[in-house]
């Protein structure tokens, strides 16, 4: 009986090995923080000699998008396959309730995979289950797996062109370098500084070196006798480090790099020719989908990307016509956009409309390119519309035509001639936000709240949150129109606290715009009424600052006190109308433990009592977040 047993166990173990034998190992090299900065995307600064073999082999792509703007949106995108705005994970970086089935390399491992991920998670979760990987730190490697024939998916992440390279804050003491300052081209959208070209410069080398770690870890695999069976994805998790960059939703935040290469054996799978270059679209929601249906793994009901190349073997091609992305904060600064891309158009769609792009925070200030072009604008220096546009509160819309103007500096959302691709793009936003429930439409502090029910792509699904409404009144808000004035006063009055706040954002959008000089009664009975959530009475009292009512800065004040972010995001915001309120900023700032310094001194530079080089004067035990 005994032998029997023994004999029956060696049989399944001889049939995992031949099955596993059949199938392709998967090996993701992610950098960080990178556009298309290849010599082979035609950067011609540098040479990335290993990166441009890869391509010269596989499949390059040139439209090829992170639907989130920073890693951790970008990353909680491409581990589940499903939009981090679905998810509640869209806030850069706030740790939320996650699904623990919403994970694609549990099911890879199910299927007898090996899974490991080296070393960077940042899913923006509050913990990743144990049933995801095999490994996950800084040692996690493919050659760890006990039996050999097994099928391996190993993710390896390297930081060396993360905007770390250039948040230096001053570029004081930065070494020799190998790309001149004067040979850079800078774009047009930034002013044309001697800051701007040393960060741009001093970035250029990081990609080098990260080029030399992609011939390192291919040569690995080589010497692993493992490159004839293994499927390469090289990658950045979102767009590069020059100012508009990273965090926005424009090209240079979401565009990425993108690189795959087949073995011979496994050529069949892409169901397209290879070498190619290719403007197939292709976004981090459809990256768990793809692996998963190369591994002949069924592709579970939750996930709403698509494969990129054949589906599950059957040579069926699921191209996409647009791609979404999106981004949430600016620091404590919520101003949520959404966008949409058919590879020719991108719409922008901007809900708070009080705020401008150039909302300071106080990781990406660091850059001494972004500090010069905000310092610039304080000074009156900017001498074009363009440039001077970044510090202006947004327009609800931006249209573009990336196939002409790839750094989208001219806006075609007015523009008559262009109505019907506006109107298209516009239905298509609309009908994916209201698809996919976009909680990220919900303010940050509340959520708290609705997720101690649970994960929030549950809680809206079993709550009786309305989404749909959410949706549709923040898209009144944004609008920045006063015929909305009776709607948005309704909805300070709807039982729903989202609503409200949308609402009162949409007053101060108009006030912050000089389109009403006095707030209707209702935004006064919100705000004193028991029970409003906080962040909508921050809003209300940003719009009583602009209307002249020394009660709304007088709560600002009293919240940043408490340190409530989305007070020192409204203070920060009025500018120079915080300038009553300086001695108590200068208080709060003096006092030991009293929220953020950078932004406490970012309201006093607004205000003209602090000069522009304090804004990163630090006090003992203060932390700079990165």
């Amino acid at each position: 009986m005994v032998v029997r047993i023994i004999v029956l166990l060696l049989s399944v173990a001889f049939r995992f090995s031949a099955i596993a034998q059949d199938k392709p190992n998967f090996l993701f090299l992610v950098t960080e923080d990178m556009s298309p900065y290849l010599s082979c995307y035609g950067n011609k600064l540098i040479k990335t000699p290993n990166l441009d073999k890869l391509a010269s082999q596989g499949i390059r792509f040139t439209q090829a998008h992170s639907n989130g703007t920073q890693c951790s949106p970008s990353r909680s995108t491409l581990i589940s396959g499903k939009y981090a705005i679905s998810l509640g994970t869209d806030i850069h970086r706030e740790k939320r309730p996650f699904n623990d089935s919403f994970y694609f390399p549990i099911y890879l491992r199910q299927a007898g995979y090996y899974c490991t991920n080296n070393p960077k998670e940042d899913y923006n979760n509050q913990k990743t289950p144990s049933t995801v990987w095999n490994q996950s730190n800084n040692k996690a490697h493919y050659i760890s797996r006990p039996d050999k024939k097994q099928p391996f998916f190993a993710e390896f992440n390297q930081g060396i062109t993360h905007m770390t390279r250039v948040a230096t804050r001053t570029t004081a003491g930065r070494g020799k370098r190998s790309v001149d300052m004067k040979d850079v081209e800078v774009p047009g959208y930034i002013p044309d500084l001697p800051e701007v070209r040393d960060d741009i410069s001093w970035n250029q080398d990081a990609v080098v070196m990260m080029d030399e770690w992609v011939g390192k870890k291919i040569e690995e695999l080589k010497t692993n006798g493992e490159s004839e069976n293994t499927i390469i994805f090289f990658f950045s998790d979102h767009g590069g480090t020059v100012p508009r960059g990273k965090a926005y939703v424009y090209e240079t935040g979401t565009l990425v790099p993108m690189i795959v290469y087949f073995p011979p054996k496994w050529k069949h799978l892409a169901a397209m020719p290879q070498p190619l270059v290719t403007d197939r679209l292709v976004s981090f929601v459809d990256f768990g989908p793809t692996v998963l249906s190369m591994a002949g793994v069924p592709v579970p009901s939750f996930m709403v990307g698509r494969p990129f190349f054949t589906d599950a073997g059957k040579k069926k091609e699921n191209t996409r016509n647009t791609i979404l992305t999106f981004t949430a904060n600016q620091g404590p600064s919520y101003i949520p956009s959404r966008s949409i891309t058919d590879g020719r158009f991108h719409l922008i769609w901007n809900f708070q409309s009080a705020y401008p792009n150039g909302t300071r925070q106080d990781y990406q200030w660091q850059m001494p390119a972004q500090q010069a072009w905000d310092k610039a604008n304080m000074e009156g220096k900017l001498t074009t519309n363009l440039h001077k546009k970044f510090w202006l509160p947004v327009s609800p819309f931006e249209l573009y035509n990336i196939s002409t103007d790839s750094l989208e500096t001219k806006d075609l959302s007015k523009n008559p001639a262009y109505a019907n691709d506006f109107n298209r793009l516009k239905k298509l936003l609309e009908n994916e936000l209201h698809t996919q429930k976009d909680v990220g439409l919900i303010p940050p502090q509340y959520r708290h709240v609705l997720q101690k029910q649970g994960d929030l792509f549950s809680v809206v699904r079993k709550s009786n949150i309305d989404m749909d409404e959410v949706i549709n009144a923040a898209a009144v808000a944004s609008q920045k129109d006063k015929s909305n004035l009776k709607t948005l006063t309704g909805y300070l009055n709807n039982k729903n606290p989202v609503i409200q706040y949308w609402g009162a954002s949409g007053l101060c959008g108009l006030a912050k715009a000089g389109a009403i000089t006095t707030l209707p009664k209702e935004a006064k009975q919100l705000f004193l009424a028991a029970g409003t959530i906080e962040e909508a009475r921050c809003m209300i009292a940003e719009a009583m600052v602009y209307a002249n009512e020394k009660d709304g800065l007088n709560f600002l004040v009293d919240e940043v006190s408490k340190g409530f972010n989305p007070a020192v995001a409204s203070l920060q915001n009025v500018g120079k109308l915080a300038l009553p309120a300086a001695d108590k900023i200068k208080e709060i700032l003096a006092a030991k433990n009293k929220g953020n310094k950078f932004y406490l001194r970012s309201i006093l530079i607004n205000c003209g009592i602090l000069p522009y080089d304090d804004l990163y004067k630090l006090e003992a035990g203060e932390k700079i977040e990165s």
